[in-house]
């Protein structure tokens, strides 16, 4: 009997040290909710150009772009956001005098800020400006090729519709200038721009 206390005593012992050389597990601590929030969106649209030149010789079309806008969660700060847009279109034309084929393009790499008046709600209004950089070519026989880039400005506004949390539809209209002279003669390669997007938020 005394045997089998001193055997009882001394599994009892045994337990208790390796309980206490056991760490103790400390709960994870939650996640905090991200400060940011992230739009990307691909974008199309139809370009009315704004010099006279260039729309009788190519008229107007079709422009494509992505976009990434970045907005803050902090309450001093929802109202704002940041973009950053890459654009291009081409076109094909006839030069006004010679009737000569001719093909254009511009490229488009935008940067600015946008203000949200609305924070909440799946309507979400926006307006805002930025600046660019716009390279715009040109090929035809008679001259050749024509390149030159340039900086210049832009205004947008327009509103975008979440569903679903995740997926945005966003209608804008965005103006751009962007004066250069890539041959003989000056142009202005910016214009207004109505257009559609759609992409998620995360």
């Amino acid at each position: 009997m005394c045997r089998m206390l001193a055997i009882a005593c001394v599994l009892l012992l045994t337990s208790k040290s390796v309980g206490a050389q056991q760490p103790s597990v400390k709960p994870s601590a939650p996640r905090k909710p991200s400060t940011m929030s992230a739009t990307v969106l691909a974008h199309a649209g139809y370009f009315l150009a704004s010099d006279q030149t260039s729309k009788d010789i190519y008229g107007n079309g079709l422009v494509y772009g992505g976009e990434l806008r970045l907005a803050s969660q902090r309450v001093l700060a929802r109202r704002l956001a940041i973009w950053a847009e890459g654009t291009y279109r081409t076109r094909r034309g006839a030069l006004s005098f010679t009737r000569e084929a001719t093909t254009m393009s511009v490229t488009g790499l935008e940067a600015g800020a946008l203000y949200q008046p609305a924070t909440n709600g799946r309507l979400l209004p926006y307006f805002g400006g930025g600046a660019g950089y716009y390279a715009f070519d040109e090929k035809n026989e008679p001259i050749g090729e024509a390149r030159q880039g340039k900086i210049g400005y832009c205004a947008v506004c327009g509103v975008a519709v979440t569903a679903r949390k995740v997926l945005v539809v966003d209608v804008r209209v965005k103006y751009s200038v962007a004066k250069m002279q890539p041959a003989d003669f000056p142009i202005d390669v910016g214009g207004l721009t109505a257009g559609i997007g759609l992409g998620a938020r995360f």
